[in-house]
């Protein structure tokens, strides 16, 4: 019994200055420090509301500024430039990347049951996400689980991959250990700079490759809603606000 009192105490004595100390003190984003808040919110709301504790030291800890990830779209000739210092599964991942608008955690997590060639279009329908694979409706919104159409270089590169990989479950593996990407990071290191190094390219995070989908869907006259649908948003206002600029 005095164990519990002793517990509750020191839940009791949280303060804020605490929190603050400990989340400025962690090693991670803004955004994951965020996400970090919501379940740790909850905890203290339904402490507070049991009266375990007759202070919530939460309510007064807002969320961290997250900075916004500017789009600025690789160029046909940068991109060409990129592809042109790649081979095999590595340009087919790459090249997919480009003109698909998958996010990395859903581009490593895509499976051959979710492709279909025939109507050439893919369902995304999981990601993989710091090494677990959860379906897009829990990793971002409902709207995130969507069919996108496969444009014709986005097809080429599944084609090819098909005849380099065609017989395993998900589509694109690391060819050097001949098993599926774990996360963006090895992408990153062992594919992504060395090429853009090699090109002569301006470096730019793997992410833009999404952005560079975007801007050019709009940039050549697609519908702002239909690009919505194929990014994954829920409505065509988060395309307005961040590739305005694009939309003819």
């Amino acid at each position: 019994m005095g164990g519990d009192c002793s517990a509750q105490s020191a839940i009791g004595e949280l303060a804020e200055t605490q929190i603050k100390n400990w989340l400025a003190a962690l090693p991670i984003c803004s955004k994951r420090k965020n996400n970090i808040l919501i379940p740790l919110r909850q905890v203290y709301a339904d402490l507070y509301a049991d009266e375990v504790i007759d202070r919530n030291p939460l309510d007064r800890i807002k969320n961290l500024p997250v900075e916004t990830r500017e789009p600025e779209p690789f160029s046909p000739d940068e991109i060409a430039r990129i592809l042109a210092q790649l081979q095999g599964q590595e340009r087919n991942l790459i090249q997919f990347a480009f003109w698909s608008g998958l996010r990395t955690s859903e581009l490593i997590a895509l499976r051959w049951q979710d492709v279909d060639l025939a109507k050439q279009c893919i369902h995304v329908r999981v990601a993989k996400v710091r090494g677990n694979t959860k379906t897009t409706k829990i990793t971002k919104t409902q709207a995130g689980m969507r069919q996108v159409t496969l444009q014709p270089e986005a097809l080429a590169a599944l084609l090819d991959q098909q005849t380099l990989n065609g017989a395993a479950d998900i589509v694109f593996h690391n060819p050097r250990t001949n098993k599926p990407w774990h996360n963006d990071q090895a992408i990153r290191k062992t594919v992504w700079t060395p090429a853009l190094k090699r090109a002569n390219v301006k470096y730019r995070t793997p992410y833009q490759t999404r952005h560079t989908f975007a801007s050019m869907l709009l940039s050549r006259g697609d519908n702002p809603l239909w690009v919505a649908t194929q990014m994954g948003h829920k409505d065509w206002g988060m395309i307005r606000k961040v590739y305005g600029r694009w939309i003819a």
